[in-house]
């Protein structure tokens, strides 16, 4: 198999994962696999599946759809989209675009998995206490409109 049917097969799983099936993703992953994303690093097949079953412990319904694969020599990639609700606030709706970044051994099994996605934007944001704190802070980092910078306004 190549780079890109080991991805394409991964992506699969996801799409399709529940919390039945959620043990069985340990096919995929080598003894050594490191998983990170914004929030979390983690070591071993035992860690990587728990990041999912506190994912369905903590959101009701999260649903994976995988937009598109892709695979290098070096690496394959998976960009999905994640929804779902938060079962704490059932008004908080989650809605991720992301990128998950594989590394894969010689048996095609996954050594690392990269998760990319905003979690500024797309997350913190949009949360009750610290939303307002981080919107500030990211206007603070944005380039102005070209309309500010014409005027000389920031």
């Amino acid at each position: 198999m190549t780079k890109l049917s080991h991805a394409q097969a991964y992506a699969q799983f996801f799409e399709e994962m529940t919390p039945e099936t959620i043990g069985s993703m340990k096919q995929f992953l080598a003894d050594d696999v490191v998983f990170t994303d914004p929030f979390n690093t983690l070591h071993g097949p035992d860690a990587f599946v728990a990041i999912f079953t506190h994912m369905y412990a903590v959101m009701k319904n999260p649903r994976f759809d995988i937009l598109d694969v892709g695979a290098s020599e070096r690496a394959g990639y998976i960009k999905w989209r994640m929804t779902g609700v938060l079962r704490s606030r059932p008004s908080f709706k989650i809605d991720l675009i992301g990128m998950s970044e594989l590394k894969f051994d010689d048996a095609g099994l996954i050594t690392a998995h990269f998760d990319h996605w905003d979690s500024a934007n797309q997350l913190l944001a949009k949360l009750p206490a610290i939303g307002w704190f981080v919107r500030q802070l990211l206007q603070l980092f944005a380039l102005p409109s070209p309309k500010t910078i014409m005027s000389g306004r920031r």
